[in-house]
């Protein structure tokens, strides 16, 4: 199959007119914060006897970009901002970057406050308001309680996602929406439920997989293989006012990690033992490969590996997907962490 792409500027469908020139197109597909990137790199050089450039575009562009194959139909992968322009030669290319994320200023500005008396959905939905967002916040993050919080000199992106990440949540702005919602449930950051993709040895070109005991919450497991919900578990601790002594609070099974975190509010302690233990489970083993592009593969869904040796854990989360077209072929690299879907709640823990 021949591989295809579709992009269009402003609304306008610009393929024609860059086809022939163009060099790359790459599509960083990301989990959690970091933003989704497109970088479009093309021949730059004048035509010979027009003397004509490649249109330039203006900072602030929206590019649409589809791809997939000729034949089997082209799927829609993003929207994105034009932010980035850069020429560079010889041979003369011009490399346009955009972003999915259109942060303004002051979103990314260091800003001070306090919120007493609320919730994470409702300090999500008054700082997307504030810088001209809508907000798509997760029920399961929603009525979290925050009875005291101080951003000092801090972002209000910055403190959103320091407020979500004690609840294993992340904070993202995706094409005009501010998201929050929680990690590792093989759902998009809008909350949409992502189906699972499929990967043998045979369709990859290259591939790593690679176990981690220092990542291991409590205790490696035994087998070098890190399944999801195996080893040990975490420990925390908060003081206890009117016991006037400290307190234990843990999740998962003996033997336990003291996660780095102390206070007053019991609530917290347990989502802070819950986030780490979740954050550990996913991190403690790794897959990479490399093979021909599907657009159908993207960040945060359920991957699920056939045919490798025994040992190898079957089921992952997609962390990080690159598709890239260059020289008529389309590929791309995946990265992955552990799939869990018995993970400890931290949203509203018990």
């Amino acid at each position: 199959m021949r591989p295809a792409f579709r992009l269009l500027a402003g609304g306008a469908d610009i393929t024609a007119n860059i086809k022939d020139r163009l060099l790359s197109i790459t599509y960083h597909d990301e989990a959690e914060t970091k933003s989704d990137r497109l970088t479009i790199r093309l021949d730059d050089r004048s035509r010979p006897g027009s003397g004509a450039h490649v249109a330039l575009p203006d900072v602030g562009t929206r590019l649409e970009l589809s791809l997939g194959y000729e034949g089997s139909g082209l799927v829609a992968v993003g929207s994105f901002t034009v932010d980035r322009i850069k020429h560079s030669g010889p041979p003369a290319t011009l490399e346009v970057g955009a972003t999915a994320a259109d942060m303004p200023g002051p979103f990314r500005s260091p800003a001070s406050r306090s919120w007493d008396g609320t919730t994470l959905g409702a300090i999500a939905r008054e700082i997307a308001d504030a810088h001209g967002y809508r907000a798509k916040v997760a029920a399961a993050l929603d009525a979290v309680p925050v009875e005291h919080e101080d951003q000092t000199n801090e972002s209000p992106m910055a403190f959103l996602n320091r407020l979500a990440a004690r609840h294993d949540g992340v904070a993202k702005p995706v094409n005009g929406f501010l998201v929050l919602a929680p990690k590792g449930t093989a759902k998009s950051v809008t909350g949409r439920s992502l189906p699972a993709v499929s990967l043998r040895p045979e369709r990859m070109s290259r591939w790593d997989f690679s176990y981690s005991a220092r990542k291991e919450a409590g205790e490696a497991a035994k087998d070098g293989t890190g399944k999801a919900g195996s080893g040990g578990g975490v420990r925390t601790v908060y003081w206890d006012k009117d016991a006037a002594r400290m307190v234990e609070v843990t999740t998962g099974s003996a033997p336990y990690q003291n996660a780095r975190f102390a206070s007053s509010d019991p609530r917290a302690a347990k989502a802070d033992a819950a986030s780490t233990k979740n954050r550990k489970d996913r991190e403690k083993a790794e897959f990479s490969a490399t093979c021909p592009g599907d657009p159908a593969f993207q960040a945060e869904q359920r991957l699920v590996l056939g045919g490798f040796r025994p040992g190898i854990p079957t089921e992952w989360r997609l962390t990080s997907v690159e598709h890239k077209l260059e020289n008529g072929a389309y590929s791309m690299s995946i990265k992955a962490e552990l799939f869990n879907g018995a993970q400890a709640d931290a949203a509203q823990p018990e």
